[in-house]
């Protein structure tokens, strides 16, 4: 895959660490599993790219998922050393991430595909006989986690699409049946910049604190984001173009084609709505901003078909 370094968007520690923070989310449909785990990997470093970048790149909607290869060919572009791992099947889960601590330590995070190599998630940390984990689509109460993997969900204890953050223990993790295609992702050209946001990790992991609601309140221009990604490019749904209302002037509307990107830039008193279109992306072109508007000239924004 071509280089696509300057796809990414570099954030500095500790003065970003509230935005990244608030940047994990979960996955918009139930195809882009492995763009959300990519995702999430770069933000435990500072790093940020649209989950609808990496679709594109990853060719999702071609593939209808993300074959382990594509996402290793990806990690590379983006500078990363990805490297699958086998655990040996007799060798214990406990022996074997023992042996990755060392790259763990360095800034390297870990997008193994569990639930019987069905669905990829992000691994960041392993201490104490626990390993961080960001699942970007199941949430489970508190507790019942290895008591429903494996053997079915409990009535009433289904997961429920949301992001989850989990500190699992051994017997958790091995409930959830995840050495599938295990990918040990080294920092690579942003070695650096991994180091510097590794004291952020625990907290990005959400470790030793309370589980709360990592959704929050929705801005406008949050809303338009995530309709955009998890509706308009899904072609499972009906809608065909992104319509923006406009406080004063005309207002804009962006057709289907290509996937669109939508992103934001610059500080919440100046923010910047910016659309793009990603197929380029895939020939290691830059993607030209298609419309640019400040988020303070919306009042609305819908999804029509």
């Amino acid at each position: 895959m071509h280089d696509l370094t300057h796809l990414l968007t570099e954030h500095s520690y500790p003065t970003s660490l509230d935005r990244v923070r608030r940047s994990f989310a979960r996955q918009p449909d139930c195809q882009t599993c492995g763009a959300s785990a990519i995702r999430h990997g770069l933000l435990l470093g500072g790093l940020t790219l649209p989950t609808a970048t990496l679709e594109t790149l990853l060719g999702i909607r071609t593939y209808q998922g993300t074959p382990p290869e594509m996402l290793r060919s990806c990690l590379a572009g983006l500078g990363f050393d990805a490297e699958e791992v086998v655990k040996p099947a007799r060798m214990s889960t406990t022996r074997f991430l023992d042996s990755l601590r060392g790259d763990l330590d360095e800034g390297a995070f870990l997008v193994p595909c569990i639930r019987k190599a069905d669905h990829w998630v992000c691994m960041g940390a392993w201490e104490q006989g626990r390993i961080g984990m960001i699942d970007s689509y199941f949430a489970l109460p508190r507790g019942t986690l290895g008591r429903t993997v494996g053997r079915g969900p409990r009535p009433g204890r289904e997961p429920k699409p949301e992001l989850g953050f989990y500190s699992l223990s051994v017997e958790e993790i091995d409930a959830l049946d995840w050495a599938h295609h295990i990918t040990l992702v080294r920092p690579g050209i942003w070695r650096d910049h991994y180091k510097a946001w590794l004291p952020a990790r625990a907290t990005l992991l959400r470790l030793n604190l309370p589980h709360r609601n990592p959704r929050g309140p929705v801005s406008l221009v949050g809303a338009i984001r995530q309709a955009a990604h998890q509706f308009l490019d899904d072609h499972d749904y009906s809608y065909r173009r992104l319509h923006l209302q406009m406080r004063s002037g005309p207002d804009l509307t962006v057709p289907r084609g290509e996937a669109i990107g939508v992103e934001t830039v610059g500080s919440p008193r100046n923010e910047v709505l910016v659309v793009r279109r990603l197929g380029c992306m895939v020939s290691g072109q830059r993607a030209a901003p298609e419309v640019v508007v400040r988020a303070s000239a919306l009042t609305a924004g819908h999804l029509a078909g």
